[in-house]
């Protein structure tokens, strides 16, 4: 790592002239003119009042002046000097973060006597932004309604975000993997890509930055500067706070109980109510602290942060609320614990009532040095040190406490940055981070995964998680900036580079244990007879719906925990020009150059190779990326149309180039099929559970026998790092005494993921056609496929590709109102449409091709909804602010937030191998009419208990069956089934219309939801030795209609991309429908009202 790093160093010391890609600071520009001429030589002051440093600059031939790299926020006192001319002086000037504020005048002459002329504030609309941006600073932040304090909850009212309540961020209808989280110009998102918040800690429950640290927040989605860059979704850029020459802090805490949550919320099958949470805490409290070293000099500004927080699971063993039958499963965990008696080994695992828990620590030092008046340096380190239990199940799924496990994530982050000013009209930035990243999942005792699926309406989950039997990963980042920006006239010249390096190693072995998955009870139930009868099982039969074993080849690997490593890297380059071509048109252009370096290579199978080139594929193992440049050209205007900030229009179009999650990339590493032996055997016949986790061997000859133990991944030589071409068009209008903001994005996708199995082809026949022939059943034409590498070492062979298939528009209509007697009004409507052919939900090649939903080749998908299309958003927010008393110490403050939206995007889908690929999750559901409902076979089955079965049978079927049959179990027959998806099919709105077609991948979304959020503040301010102190209690409560009426609140699903499977697909074209996963739950604690209450002292 330290040669690469000693490379990348040498080669950015080369680099004459750069500029900064990721911005930290803001600005000041503007034109001075006296008498109608310009003003040359005219001095600029500016002042930040709270820390004394000062910037200045001196206006050129054009009367023009620039001050860059100055402190965020303020407030600032700003004064412009010539001699013989009145000074003006701007007070209270505020500055948004990434952002050039224009203070520009006109003098007036007076030889008599020098007068100050006081300008306070600036009127009219935000002049300072080219395309879809947000700043939000410190006191916007504390206002905002927030449990989670997280940084989604912050920037939730930017109309081009849609978040989840976890904090999953999608900008105008991307992949959140796609976004770009900076805190004080580092990359803290997680660039290995395995969070689904998208940010390091996200996996741990925590988040990346304490919001008490934060000075401002800038939400960028189609910014034309060259210098932002690294995403294609949206970035979200966080500065934090710095010293002042007076001593301050804050000491805080937050938290909650049981009795600040919703007790109940009516069930969504009409059933009843949820259950009580008898327990639950969430405490977050913690101290700042900022001040002088030496005045005017040298600052500090250092926190502490500490969050816990529990509740019980509620789904837990014994649960009356779990949709997975208690019964059931206690007969299959005793059976599976004669199982391992007979075979001379112990079942460890347990049901187990622990509370669910997040643990984080925080905590972090910022040293601020004015050097002189024309150098600055800052540096910061901060640690995100958290832990929580996952896995712990869900209303849908009963696990034990193998499969269940702490999460453990620790981040360390350093940043340097040194802002210098080398003459009037040049400026210097130069900046170094390196971010540490240490995660791992600490799993109990080792066992296979044993899980059956259909035990009344869940499945029950048994030994370790498949994918976390070994799983750590270790991600370095360093990132070298530097940047030149030069004033010249008119214009603003940028000259730049951007590098980061990475260095990761990933422990990652599925299956290492073993794991046995049963599509039904029954299935269990047949292999538990047959085996303990004379320990043999039928080799004819398939109890298993599939089985799957890896390990790394100790022979190759020296390690049998072994970790695939490697380093990479992105280069980036620019040229910037910002044309003030008038006092109220401004024209950025510029060009933009990014190189993804790879400087590993993954080890070379030359059987694979060799199989490759036969096929005539152009594919081999051992390649590396393309480090061919990546061209991103943006253009960006904004014309102040009659000067005064009334009508300003801006806009522009560009290439975005962002990162792809690493993790995508790692799969190739892992996965060469020369370190690793994996076996997938779907629906195999004879094969044992063997319980004894180091004793999978006895399967692999059975295995090896069906099926190859290489599954190997492989990317096209040419594969592109993510790229898209955003097209941005805004106009922000002063109306009727409102501020108004029209915005239009659209975005086409130039370079997005596609990934095929090559292992599999088309057959040339459907699915209709196989089984279905002389039938209405036949009008299901999937096309059929079957394995081509039978009889070769390759079980299967995922390739990344790129597509340009894809795009998204989002418009959006925003309006602000401002009272002076403290009143903010503001309502936005966002329309959005988000179409793709991959979505890239998961971390691994092979779930990326698995389980992306299709009804026609998997290896050509069409194009579809993404799960990010979120079509419908209505928000409106009112905060009123008022002062009162003798000297105005108190402040009271009271905030609404109201949010309405489409539901999740939805997928419903067939659970089985359908159409012959080998994948059980992708086959996108036919919904049959009348007729092709009764053609359709249906194997009878266990009587399952579940809300549909009660709705269609009545709920007390079993009781009134086993009476009138001596006490026999009643069985599902194919007459009731069919009768059962009927009802499914009718009681759906969408599905009752699309009969005879499939369901399209997130073709509808989930019931509209609505929710409000309050926040309520109390200050009292006074003097301690002449200084401002103040103690602010707060009430913020989410959700807050569930609280007025338990039928309100209601939150279907909590993500994107939610799915369903309530058919059954067991081969043959035979199918089970049992109504176990038919209705929809609602989101057990985002359905509930939560409040919290908040003490903060501040000084």
């Amino acid at each position: 790592m330290q040669k690469k790093l000693f490379i990348l160093l040498t080669l950015f010391l080369m680099m004459a002239s750069a500029a900064v890609a990721q911005v930290t600071t803001s600005g000041i520009s503007g034109l001075v003119t006296s008498d109608g001429e310009s003003v040359i030589g005219a001095t600029v002051t500016a002042t930040h009042q709270p820390s004394g440093t000062v910037y200045r600059a001196v206006t050129n031939v054009d009367g023009r002046y620039t001050i860059q790299g100055m402190r965020v926020g303020g407030p600032y006192k700003v004064e412009i000097s010539y001699i013989g001319n009145q000074t003006k002086v701007f007070n209270n000037v505020n500055l948004r973060l990434g952002e050039t504020e224009n203070l520009s005048c006109s003098l007036q002459g007076d030889t008599r006597e020098l007068q100050e002329v006081v300008v306070t504030g600036n009127a009219g609309l935000n002049a300072t932004k080219t395309g879809a941006a947000q700043s939000l600073n410190s006191q916007q932040i504390n206002d905002m309604p927030s449990i989670s304090h997280s940084i989604a909850d912050v920037a939730r009212l930017n109309p081009q975000l849609a978040t989840t309540n976890t904090g999953v961020m999608s900008f105008a209808g991307t992949n959140n993997r796609y976004n770009q989280l900076l805190i004080d110009g580092a990359a803290n998102n997680d660039v290995f890509g395995l969070s689904s918040t998208g940010s390091n800690g996200g996996q741990a429950g925590t988040q990346p930055v304490s919001l008490e640290t934060i000075e401002q927040i800038q939400v960028n989605v189609a910014p034309f500067d060259v210098r932002q860059s690294g995403f294609t979704g949206g970035s979200v850029n966080a500065i934090t706070k710095s010293g002042t020459n007076q001593f301050h802090g804050s000491v805080y805490g937050y938290g909650y109980n049981q009795n600040l949550m919703g007790h109940h919320y009516s069930l969504a099958d009409g059933s009843g109510y949820a259950p009580k949470y008898n327990k639950e805490k969430d405490y977050n409290w913690g101290v700042t602290l900022g001040g002088p070293i030496i005045k005017d000099k040298l600052f500090f500004f250092a926190n502490y942060e500490m969050n816990d927080k529990s509740y019980p699971n509620l789904y837990a063993y014994g649960s009356s609320s779990s949709q997975v039958d208690m019964d059931v499963a206690t007969d299959i965990v005793n059976k599976l614990k004669q199982i391992a008696d007979k075979q001379g080994t112990t079942y460890p695992g347990a049901f187990s009532t622990e509370d669910i828990y997040t643990k984080s620590h925080k905590a972090g030092v910022k040293l601020d040095w004015n050097i002189n008046e024309f150098n600055k340096f800052t540096i910061r380190w901060s640690l995100v040190d958290a832990k929580q239990l996952n896995n712990g199940g869900g209303i849908r799924a009963l696990n034990d406490n193998l499969y269940s496990y702490p999460f453990k994530s620790v981040t360390n982050s350093w940043i340097g940055e040194l802002q210098s000013r080398i003459s009037p009209t040049v400026s210097n930035e130069a900046r170094v981070s390196y971010v540490r990243v240490r995660d791992k999942r600490d799993v109990g005792a080792p066992f296979p995964n044993i899980s059956v699926s259909g035990v009344g309406g869940g499945t029950l989950n048994l030994g370790n998680e498949r994918s976390s039997m070994a799983n750590s990963l270790d991600q370095d980042i360093w990132t070298i900036e530097d940047n030149l920006t030069w004033y010249a006239g008119n214009h603003t010249f940028t000259f730049g580079t951007h590098n980061e390096i990475y260095n990761f190693s990933n422990l990652f072995i599925q299956d290492l244990y073993g794991t046995y998955s049963f599509q039904t009870p029954d299935d269990f139930n047949r292999y538990y007879a047959d085996y303990m009868d004379d320990g043999q099982v039928d080799p004819t039969q398939n109890y298993i719906n599939y089985y799957r074993y890896g390990h790394a080849n100790v022979d190759v690997t020296g390690d049998p925990r072994w970790e695939a490593s490697f380093g990479a890297a992105q280069l980036g380059f620019y040229v910037q020009d910002k044309w003030d071509a008038t006092p109220n048109f401004q024209l950025t252009y510029g060009l933009r150059m990014d190189i993804p370096i790879f400087f590993d290579t993954p080890a070379a199978n030359v059987p694979f190779n060799e199989y490759a080139k036969t096929k005539g594929w152009d594919l081999r193992t051992d390649q590396k990326l393309s480090s061919t440049p990546l061209w991103s050209p943006r253009v960006g205007f904004r014309w102040d149309i009659n000067g005064d900030r009334r009508f300003i229009l801006r806009g522009g179009a560009g290439v975005f180039t962002g990162r792809i999650p690493f993790v995508w990339i790692s799969n190739n590493f892992s996965n060469t099929g020369i370190q690793m032996s994996q076996y997938y055997l779907n629906k195999p016949k004879g094969i044992n559970v063997i319980l004894d986790p180091n004793g999978q061997e006895p399967n692999v000859a059975s295995a090896s026998a069906t099926s190859g133990n290489e599954t190997v991944n492989v990317y096209d030589k040419n594969f592109k790092f993510a790229q898209n071409l955003r097209f941005n068009l805004g106009f922000d209008f002063k109306a009727l005494g409102i501020d108004w903001t029209a915005e239009a994005i659209y975005s086409k996708t130039l370079n997005d993921i596609l990934y095929k199995n090559l292992a599999v082809d088309e057959t040339g026949v459907t699915y209709g056609q196989t089984y279905f022939k002389g039938t209405e059943m036949v009008a299901d034409n999937r096309p059929m496929l079957t394995k081509i590498t039978t009889g070769t070492p390759f079980s299967n062979i995922y390739a990344l590709y790129n597509t340009n298939k894809g795009y998204t528009v989002n418009l959006s209509l925003r309006a602000q109102k401002h009272f002076d007697f403290g009143l903010d009004l503001m309502a936005s409507y966002t329309w959005t449409k988000s179409k793709s052919v991959n979505n890239g939900g998961s971390s691994v090649a092979e779930s990326n091709w698995r389980y992306n939903y299709t009804y026609i080749n998997p290896n050509d998908p069409e194009l579809g909804n993404s799960a990010y299309n979120v079509p419908h958003r209505i928000q409106a927010s009112a905060y009123y602010h008022v002062k009162y008393g003798a000297q105005k110490q108190w402040q009271t403050t009271l905030g609404i937030i109201y949010t309405a939206k489409s539901g999740s995007p939805y997928t419903v889908y067939t659970y089985g191998d359908v159409n012959g690929d080998g994948a059980s999750g992708n086959d996108l559901l036919f919904i049959p009419t009348k007729e092709q409902l009764a053609s359709m076979p249906f194997e009878e089955t266990s009587y399952n208990v579940n809300a549909l079965t009660n709705h269609v049978f009545g709920a007390d079927y079993v009781d009134n069956f086993k009476a009138s049959h001596d006490g026999q179990a009643p069985k599902l027959t194919a007459d009731m089934q069919r009768q059962l998806m009927e009802a499914w099919i009718e009681g759906d709105s969408y599905l009752s219309k699309h009969r005879g077609e499939f369901y399209k991948r997130y073709a509808d979304n989930l019931a509209f939801e609505q929710h409000f959020d309050v926040h309520f503040g109390q200050k009292f301010s006074f003097k301690v030795a002449g200084q401002v102190n103040s103690v602010e209690l707060t009430v913020d409560v989410m959700n807050i209609g569930n609280l007025l009426n338990k039928k309100w609140g209601h939150t279907y699903g909590d993500g994107f991309g939610v799915y369903y499977s309530p058919l059954t697909y067991r081969g043959n074209g035979v199918y089970q429908f049992t109504g176990g996963y038919a209705n929809r739950d609602y989101s057990d604690i985002y359905s509930r009202w939560r409040g919290q209450i908040g003490l903060k002292y501040t000084f």
